[in-house]
């Protein structure tokens, strides 16, 4: 995987074991002294001094533990280690970790009386089992979110064929399975208008250039039309120069890359912004449990047909998705949306009308309070959306979009609310505004930024400013 990512999940990784190790020192002496020495020994000896003994055993194996199975080679990726294997490093981690528990034992003169070796043994098999379970889990939920259809990367190859079968080797290497090839494509014998093509048709996230010196400036225009359309680009070569404004060094397998970035690499900020999602969602549902089962009465009391509208819509990099709300429009709405181009006030692909005669009185009223956007946060939980974004089009209207660069308000998962929901709403009427709106949040993303977009949206929602 790329190094980056791979430093991010170790980093990770070795913070949960630490506490996984820790936790397993002081549940192994609260088994001897608290659970075997009444049970099973009936032992009177006093039990304070020898189980305040695991606290400064903690201090030390807190640190070092990380470390050993560092040393071990635990977190390697390449080649992937089987559990079976990982027992063993585990095993010598532990061993190193005990070595110097002793060790100190010894420099600090600390009378051995006071350690419990029987402690120690339970520490070392509740420590092994414990890590073991994670290491298992933690490749099931890569290997579950690899088969995850909505998660995994679509990539789209370029270069000659040579380089492309390397490169399919190397994505299909990866422990997560998180890599699927869409597509593969020769620019010096297909051109840039069939390349722009592959990448609408087969809703690409990543393509990887190998480069030929003699194709370099056909390469420059794909590159250019990647970041037009928020398309993460991998470049084998280091000896190329573009417009892009974020350009990184990364590698894969070991090759070198240059990563041309118009949206946020993976960071702290961004697993925040994802646990925001999920508690979020949680608590909303939670929260508006009642208010949904009223909503979902009066729908169905006050006119005919199903509770639930669902549409597909354009996710990320285009990606369709069901996405859900409360009908607030008669059900032969999309049929009769032909009918009423012509009072469209939108410009551009997108399609909006003030005074819908499509939309049911309760409709109206769900429309102005946002109250039909409830079930979306379903998709949230799913990650098919985030809180915070910019909303998700029909595909028929990113079908028609006129110029590419405006694809690139879909290289971010689509959100619940935006820029665009709190600067105005629906009295924007012209969708260059709509689409700037949306660049600005991507290319000024911050967690900071996000909180200030969910607090702005709440008297946006509660007073109904902008609405229609």
């Amino acid at each position: 995987m790329l190094s980056r990512q791979h430093n991010f999940y170790q980093q990770f990784l070795q913070l949960a074991d630490a506490l996984v190790i820790s936790a397993s020192l002081w549940m192994a002496h609260a088994l001897r002294f608290y659970v075997l020495n009444k049970l099973i020994w009936f032992d009177d000896y006093p039990l304070e001094p020898q189980f305040a003994n695991c606290y400064w055993m903690i201090a030390v194996a807190l640190p070092l533990g990380p470390l050993a199975l560092e040393y071990m080679g635990f977190y390697q990726t390449q080649p992937p280690i089987s559990w079976l294997n990982s027992v063993g490093r585990i095993a010598w981690a532990l061993f190193l970790v005990l070595v110097a528990i002793f060790t100190c034992v010894i420099v600090v003169r600390i009378p051995q009386a006071t350690i419990s070796r029987t402690a120690l043994g339970l520490f070392f098999l509740l420590a092994t089992g414990f890590l073991t379970l994670r290491f298992v889990f933690f490749r099931l939920w890569l290997k579950q979110r690899g088969a995850r259809a909505h998660l995994r990367q679509h990539i789209l190859l370029c270069g000659l064929r040579k380089d492309r079968e390397i490169w399919k080797q190397r994505l299909l290497s990866q422990p997560d399975k998180n890599f699927e090839v869409k597509a593969e494509f020769d620019l010096r014998e297909e051109g840039l208008a069939p390349f722009i093509e592959t990448l609408h048709d087969e809703m690409v996230d990543i393509v990887v250039f190998s480069l030929e010196e003699n194709i370099i400036p056909q390469i420059r225009e794909a590159l250019l039309a990647c970041e037009a359309e928020g398309i993460e680009a991998w470049v084998s070569a280091d000896f190329i120069q573009t417009l892009f404004t974020r350009v990184q060094f990364d590698q894969f397998a070991g090759q070198p890359l240059l990563i041309y970035r118009t949206t946020p690499a993976i960071s702290w900020e961004l697993v925040a912004k994802r646990i925001i999602d999920v508690t979020g969602a949680i608590f909303l549902l939670v929260l508006t449990s009642l208010p949904i089962l009223i909503i979902a009465i009066l729908v169905r009391w006050t006119s005919p047909g199903p509770i639930i509208f669902w549409q597909n819509r354009s996710g990320l990099h285009g990606r369709p998705f069901r996405m859900y709300k409360f009908r607030s429009m008669v059900t032969n709405a999309e049929q009769a949306r032909a009918e009423l181009e012509s009072m469209n006030e939108m410009s551009g692909p997108v399609f909006k009308v003030k005074n819908d005669p499509r939309v049911t009185p309760l409709g109206h009223w769900l429309r102005r309070t946002s109250l039909d956007e409830l079930p979306q946060l379903w998709n949230v939980l799913r990650g098919e959306m985030s809180l915070v974004g910019p909303r998700p089009l029909p595909l028929y209207e990113t079908a028609n979009f006129g110029d590419i660069s405006q694809r690139r308000r879909m290289s971010v998962r689509p959100g619940l609310t935006c820029l665009w929901q709190v600067r105005g709403r629906n009295q924007i009427t012209d969708f260059k505004d709509w689409v700037r709106l949306d660049l600005e949040y991507i290319d000024r993303w911050s967690l900071w930024l996000d909180i200030e977009i969910l607090l702005r949206t709440v008297p946006v929602v509660l007073f109904g400013w902008g609405a229609k």
